[in-house]
This record gives C-alpha cells, sequence and structure tokens, in this order.
C-alpha cells in the first residue's frame, strides 16, 4: 500500500510540473510581440526521497521520487546586455547630436534665397552698383536697405541660435524630470521583485519591466547597473547610489550664475553630474548647447565684427554728398551678431553715405573699395575674405552633420545586430514553443495514465483483500 501510494506521489508532482511548464509556455506564447519580454522556460529538478528498512534491500534506497519545477528561469545574456545598453547610450547621443545639427543647418538655411549667402551678395553688389553712381538717390537707398537687410539677418540668425540654445536648456529640464520618473519605477519594481523573492515567487515579469526601464535610462545616462541576490537591481552614478531596493537618489537642476543655463546635480550630494564621464542624451543636449551652438555664434560674431570693422574704415576715410562734403561716420554699429545694425543717423539721411574718396562729383572711390572688400582677407586676422570666412564654417557645419549621420548609421547596424543576437537567445520562437507544448502534453499524458494504472493495481488489491 504505502508503495502504491509513494508511485501516485510521483505521478502527482508529474502532472503539477507538466502543467506548470505548459502554463509558461503558453505565457511565451502569448507574449510573442511584448516589447522587452524574455522567454521563460521551467527549470526541472528530479527529486529522491531517503528511504531506510532493515529488510530493504540497497538498490532500492533513495529511490527517485518524482519532479519539481524548482524555478522559471529568464533566458538572458548579462553580457549582451551590457553590450547593447554601452551601444544603445552611443546611439542615442549621436542621434541626438545630429538631430542638433540639423537644426543649426535649418537656422543658416543654405542654400537659399534668403540666406546669408545671398543676401551678402547683394550687399557686395549696391556697393558696386553706388560706385558707379555715387550721387543716385535710388543707388545710396539700395545700399542702406541691403546693409540693414544684412544686419537684421545676422542679428535674426544668432537671435535663433540663441533660441534653440534655451530650447535646448529647457529640454535638458525635461530630461531630468524623465530619469527621475524613471528611478521612482525601478525603485518600485525593486520593491515588489525584493518582495515576492523572499518568498520564493516568480520574479520574471517583473524583471522584464525592470530591464526595460534600465535599458531606457542607459540611453540617457552612463550609469553602472549591479543585479542584487534577490533580484533587484542597484544603479551607481559617480559612486553615489541612484536607486536600490531601499535606497533612492534624483536629479535636479540648478541655474548657473554666470550664464543662466541649468546645470545638473545629485539630489543627496548636491554634486554638479560630470559630463567628462558622461555619454548619451543628456550629455549630447550639453554638448550642443555649450559647444556647437556656441560655436557658430562666435563664427557669426566674428565675421560681424571684422566685416563692419572693414567697412566703417573705409566708410570714414569717404566723402559724403553735403555741401560742403564732410569725411563719412561708421556705416555700422554695435558689437557682435546679436547687435549689428546700419547707423541711424545714415539710414535717416542717405546723403551721408561717404561713397567719395575725394569728394568731387561722380567719384565713387569708397564705396569701389567697400564693394571689393568681398575679395579681401578682412575676416580672422586677415585669414579669409568674408565670403570664403561663411562658406567655410557653412561647410564645417556640412561635414559635422554627414560624419555624425555616418555615425548614427554605423551606431544603429552594430545595435541592431545586437538585437538579433538577444532575440535569438530571449526571443519567443513560436515553432519552438509549439513544440514544447506537445512535448509536456505527452508527459502529461504519460503521468495521467500512471494514475491510471495505480488506481487500477490498489482497486484490484482492494478486491483481493475483501
Amino acid at each position: 500500500m504505502r508503495n502504491s501510494f509513494y508511485g501516485l506521489e510521483i505521478a502527482k508532482k508529474a502532472l503539477q510540473s507538466q502543467q506548470v511548464a505548459m502554463h509558461i509556455t503558453g505565457h511565451n506564447i502569448a507574449n510573442a510581440n511584448t516589447v522587452g519580454y524574455t522567454r521563460q522556460v521551467p527549470q526541472f529538478t528530479q527529486q529522491t526521497t531517503s528511504t531506510i528498512g532493515l529488510f530493504l534491500p540497497l538498490h532500492l534506497k533513495n529511490l527517485g521520487s518524482g519532479v519539481l519545477v524548482e524555478e522559471v528561469k529568464r533566458i538572458r545574456d548579462q553580457y549582451l546586455d551590457l553590450q547593447i545598453r554601452q551601444e544603445s547610450r552611443a546611439g542615442a547621443y549621436w542621434r541626438a547630436v545630429d538631430q542638433g545639427l540639423e537644426q543649426i543647418e535649418i537656422i543658416f538655411g543654405e542654400p537659399g534665397e534668403s540666406a546669408l549667402s545671398s543676401i551678402f551678395d547683394t550687399f557686395w553688389n549696391t556697393w558696386q552698383e553706388l560706385a558707379t553712381s555715387p550721387e543716385s538717390s535710388a543707388a545710396r537707398a539700395l545700399v542702406v536697405e541691403n546693409g540693414d537687410l544684412l544686419a537684421k539677418a545676422l542679428n535674426d540668425t544668432y537671435a535663433r541660435l540663441e533660441r534653440q540654445q534655451g530650447q535646448l536648456n529647457e529640454e535638458i529640464s525635461i530630461k531630468v524630470q524623465e530619469v527621475n520618473n524613471m528611478l521612482q519605477q525601478i525603485y518600485d519594481l525593486n520593491h515588489q521583485i525584493a518582495r515576492l523573492g523572499i518568498g520564493g515567487g516568480n520574479v520574471s515579469d517583473y524583471k522584464d519591466q525592470l530591464d526595460v526601464l534600465v535599458d531606457d535610462l542607459s540611453k540617457i545616462l552612463s550609469l553602472q547597473v549591479k543585479e542584487n541576490d534577490n533580484g533587484s537591481y542597484t544603479l551607481v552614478l559617480q559612486g553615489q547610489v541612484l536607486v536600490s531596493d531601499n535606497e533612492k537618489n534624483s536629479l535636479f537642476v540648478q541655474p548657473d550664475p554666470s550664464t543662466g543655463f541649468f546645470t545638473v546635480h545629485l539630489s543627496t550630494s548636491g554634486e554638479a553630474l560630470k559630463l567628462s564621464y558622461q555619454n548619451g542624451e543628456l550629455k549630447a543636449l550639453f554638448d550642443l548647447r555649450d559647444h556647437s551652438i556656441e560655436e557658430y555664434k562666435g563664427y557669426l560674431d566674428q565675421l560681424a565684427n571684422d566685416l563692419a570693422d572693414a567697412v566703417n574704415t573705409l566708410h570714414r576715410t569717404g566723402y559724403t554728398l553735403e555741401e560742403p562734403p564732410q569725411r563719412g561716420t561708421d556705416f555700422f554699429v554695435g558689437s557682435g551678431a546679436a547687435s549689428i545694425a546700419v547707423n541711424s543717423v545714415i539710414e535717416a539721411n542717405i546723403n551721408l553715405l561717404a561713397a567719395s574718396s575725394t569728394g568731387a562729383p561722380g567719384d565713387g572711390g569708397v564705396a569701389l573699395a567697400i564693394a571689393q572688400l568681398r575679395e579681401e582677407k578682412i575676416i580672422s586676422g586677415g585669414s579669409a575674405t568674408p565670403d570664403d570666412y561663411y562658406r567655410g564654417f557653412i561647410s564645417r557645419l556640412g561635414a559635422q552633420r554627414e560624419e555624425v549621420s555616418r555615425l548614427v548609421s554605423n551606431q544603429e547596424v552594430l545595435v541592431e545586430q545586437l538585437e538579433m543576437r538577444k532575440e535569438s537567445i530571449s526571443g519567443v520562437s513560436l515553432d519552438e514553443e509549439m513544440t514544447n507544448l506537445i512535448k509536456y502534453q505527452y508527459a502529461y499524458q504519460a503521468a495521467s495514465f500512471l494514475v491510471n494504472t495505480i488506481n487500477n493495481m490498489l482497486e484490484a488489491l482492494l478486491n483481493i483483500a475483501q
């Protein structure tokens, strides 16, 4: 009787284990298209019961007592996860930089009829026309009008770059809030995993959600990820714990007194984020705001200042159309691309344009000299003509964008290959799951047959006993 019931216990464990295995397989099939889902497999463990008895043969001692599903295991390669996070973070950095450089290209709008290059062409041409008709009111009005158009184009381009900086500054604040939201979610999931893990519960689905959050967070920040014994994660940034199962830090932004732009700090210690150790989207926003846009603002300032100095120097040597002719004043006023403008005195009286080099009627020597500045190396310490200098940094912008776009494409290919490797390991194959389902189904049927067989044996034994 005891041995018969022992067989029933084995059959019961087999039924339970195969049923759990079928449930796990069904769960895999149901989540075949769920983003971030990791394939789960049952870990079967054979059971052995120590049997003792004075007259029990040695070969019948420690008989197997069936099977148990000891663990539901996620099929995951941690090293591959680390690679994907590192390469995805690099890809996110270059993608953000690419988008930022694209916005700078849009601001300059080259090539185009309203772009600075076209306005420069018109500006030089009007001075050339004035040189041939220095006493023409129409020619003088065109010079003033196109000078004003050039100054306003420089003002507008500079202002748009500044607005882009402001938008990037706000994006940094938004990105920090996004990080804090993720940290809160990770903290909550850590608590659930730790609580369920104590009771031996299955935490695979919670860990999938946790991995998705950590993957997304890793695209924004460079941080260290450590898996704890209870299945939760500890994330470390600059040697400080960002989040664990019992601790949570956060980030906050604070305006820099010297620039007014945000800097990022850890809330617990107040320590500033060290950008030199960072990569990812947040680093890209800082690089665009503090370096890329500043670089092109600097180019515009250099162009505006050197152009104004050269034009003003010549204009002051010329003579106006007044009676008697007077020495000219500055044509441009202001400092840098942000504030350059045509002198309001000249705008109010076009006769104050100093086109003549001698003051004699029909003399347009100064206007011609200013027109010829187009071919003079007057920018950046005499290293380039205005047109060459402008085309130079626009070409630099195009080359930067092309190189960054290439890096984005390379990273996308690399991450795609890594994701395919991950999918081959962790993804759900419906063919494989259907095969497993059939395998577990037949094992379940065999266990059922075992129960039926033992039941018939017991029934026969009871009939004999009667």
